[in-house]
């Protein structure tokens, strides 16, 4: 269950950083840093929802377990929205990946 939480919140870090490379109007590195802050708001909010469902339902999560989800997660969805921004700003762009 932790997991899949987890993957929820890089899924949503990818969206969001998608969204805001494909509207994006400013030069190029302020993209990747919102896309940066955007996974990192989405880290943050994987751990408070999961701290949540932990004092509701006792028993439901394991504890280390979403510790060290939310760990993997501070340094893989801000990479993961930093990819989306800059994957969707340069489609915005007209120009390919690669």
């Amino acid at each position: 269950m932790e997991t899949i939480g987890a993957l929820v919140g890089c899924g949503a870090a990818l969206a969001i950083g998608l969204m805001l490379g494909f509207r994006w109007t400013l030069g190029p590195p302020w993209h990747l840093i919102a896309g940066l802050v955007a996974g990192a708001v989405c880290a943050a909010v994987y751990f408070a929802v999961a701290n949540w469902v932990g004092r509701m339902s006792p028993g439901v999560l394991d504890a280390r377990q979403v510790g060290v989800h939310f760990m993997v997660l501070m340094i893989a969805a801000p990479l993961v929205g930093a990819f989306g921004a800059s994957f969707g700003y340069r489609k915005s762009l007209g120009r390919g990946l690669f």
